[in-house]
């Protein structure tokens, strides 16, 4: 799994969106689209919601280190960011929780000749062209 990694006062941290953490958003946020709206502005209440969405992803990307055989790491805490982030640091965390749940829905396949092919970023383009990006002539 690819992670969006984020250094907090000492400690680095992995942000992952697995699973597990894209109900978890639905839960809590109704969604990653809603989330992604709740960080977007400079307020309390959207650097609160980037710091709860970088606890959620950090849990998982811990959790999952240690099922890799990773030395365990700490698990942060919400208030951990709210108390640990600096002012010239929260557009990096939010940039960090973007980029994380970028990289959990992206889907890329290694082509013959050995570069990534991104499936997802296909599909999205594919649809900005008129049909489908499919030949309408005959």
């Amino acid at each position: 799994m690819k992670a969006a990694k984020i250094t907090v006062g000492e400690d680095s941290y992995f942000l992952v969106l697995d699973g597990e953490a894209m109900f978890q958003i639905r839960d809590d946020f109704g969604g990653t689209k809603l989330l992604l709206e709740a960080v977007e502005p400079d307020t309390r209440e959207a650097f609160e919601a980037t710091c709860a969405a970088a606890a959620l992803l950090a849990e998982r990307g811990e959790l999952i280190r240690r099922r890799l055989g990773y030395e365990p790491g700490k698990i942060p805490e919400r208030d951990d960011f709210l108390l640990l982030v600096r002012p010239f640091e929260v557009v990096d965390l939010k940039n960090a929780v973007i980029r994380a749940i970028t990289l959990g829905y992206g889907r890329e396949v290694e082509t013959e000749d050995g570069g990534e092919y991104d499936e997802g970023l296909e599909e999205l383009n594919q649809k900005k062209t008129p049909y489908g990006g499919r030949n309408t002539t005959a």
